[in-house]
């Protein structure tokens, strides 16, 4: 049941032509942890997302849901996305970590009156039923959902039944507007006026009591450069859409003594903080101290690399993607930004070699096979090119018009067989 990313937002909701590089934020400490990649999608408002209100920000988490003794209790929660809005309702700041799905089949999707999604059946090829879900949903008093239960739809002696599998939490802040200040002018409930009971099929949720919450394992927000490559033969940054950091937790017990690694840490959470606040060659200097007192994490030459693109210093960032690839020959993410800079620099060998890199790795990274197409027609490289405008049909059906109208010589549709062509 691990498609909630899916779910948690109208059908209506299309990813269009804005590519992301996403530098994955983790401690030094914690260098071989695997991070979900993070996608970014600015082109959508509030409405599109089945959103009412004055909505400033969208937290969404999910949890897992297991029986012990009988009882459904929920796992540990894992971020979804976040996503900022604007006064007028547009996506402002994005950034979503996909929980990829082991669902094979097709989807059928049941939507009530306000859009949301009630009922799922899976079927395999033959149009056979697999398997079904339903969802229930708790609002908050302006009309957004809070909460989610995922249910599984089973048989039981005779009888249809419902089995709590996964839960999806959203924490909704508003803009304070006049139905905000009519809120909360209204008058509190009495105090002996008992709550509504929990519904008998509602989940129980644990209690979790964090082991010693240090700073350098507790942050797994990512920092997020859009950018987006070009129209012809050139690529350009585009905005920056962060989520908001991770607060600063207090250990619950003394934590063992400063070393090298602490200090190397403590200056990658303050650049991380500069590069959030626009001090972007602060940031640089804090990696830079930090690299020189431990230089044996990926994500900080990742996240060098990352400002080094946001100041246009192309030369330094390949060389601190290359770093990051060397310490870590796995993550997709730096080969993406390694090809990025490389395509910026005009190595446009250099850059299929490492978009082509990117896509071994995370064969579903539509922006890096958007990249290395690019890269193709940079080479002269025909047949390449035609085969990713085939691989983004797939993937992304936005970024493969968008190829075709960057190069309509090459005439895909019709290539691919299309509708009125000869």
């Amino acid at each position: 049941m691990n498609c909630i990313h899916r779910r948690i937002v109208p059908a209506v909701l299309l990813l269009g032509p804005v590519l992301t590089f996403a530098a994955p934020v983790q401690a030094q400490n914690s260098v071989t942890a695997s991070a979900r990649p993070a996608i970014s999608v600015l082109d959508s408002t509030k409405e599109q997302d089945g959103l009412v209100g004055s909505v400033r920000r969208v937290k969404t988490e999910t949890a897992q849901i297991a029986l012990k003794d009988g009882r459904p209790v929920e796992g540990p929660p894992k971020l979804v996305e976040v996503t900022t809005y604007s006064l007028k309702g547009n996506r402002i700041e994005n950034t979503s970590y996909p929980i990829g799905s082991s669902l094979v089949g097709k989807e059928e999707y049941k939507y009530d009156s306000r859009g949301n999604m009630t009922e799922m059946t899976l079927r395999d090829d033959r149009g056979a039923i697999v398997s079904r879900e339903s969802y229930s949903y708790e609002f908050d008093k302006f009309g957004n959902w809070t909460k989610m239960v995922t249910s599984l739809v089973l048989f039981e002696n005779g009888q249809l039944k419902r089995e709590p599998v996964e839960v999806t939490y959203r924490t909704v802040t508003y803009y304070f507007d006049d139905n905000v200040a009519k809120a909360v002018d209204q008058p509190a409930k009495p105090v002996d006026q008992p709550a509504p009971a929990p519904p008998a099929a509602e989940p129980v949720r644990e209690i979790r009591v964090p082991n010693v919450p240090a700073p350098a394992t507790q942050i797994q927000e990512t920092s997020v450069l859009t950018v987006q490559l070009a129209e012809s033969s050139t690529a350009s940054v585009g905005s920056v859409g962060e989520p908001p950091a991770a607060p600063n937790l207090k250990p619950l017990i003394a934590g063992p003594p400063i070393t090298d690694q602490k200090r190397a840490n403590d200056l990658y959470l303050t650049g991380r903080g500069q590069f959030d606040a626009g001090d972007v060659r602060g940031a640089v200097a804090s990696y830079l101290q930090s690299i020189k007192l431990e230089a044996g994490s990926a994500e900080v030459f990742l996240n060098l690399g990352h400002a080094y693109l946001k100041l246009e210093k192309d030369g330094d960032a390949i060389k601190a993607f290359k770093e990051s690839v060397k310490l870590n020959p796995d993550m997709a993410e730096a080969y993406y930004g390694l090809g990025f800079s490389n395509f910026r620099t005009h190595r446009f060998r250099d850059a299929a070699d490492a978009f082509k890199k990117a896509t071994m790795l995370n064969p579903q990274m539509a922006k890096a096979h958007y990249g290395l197409s690019l890269a193709y027609q940079e080479l002269g490289n025909e047949k390449g090119l035609l085969e990713e405008y085939r691989i983004l049909e797939r993937l992304d059906s936005n970024l493969a018009k968008k190829l075709a109208a960057t190069f309509p010589e090459y005439n895909f549709p019709c290539r691919r067989g299309g509708a009125g062509c000869q």
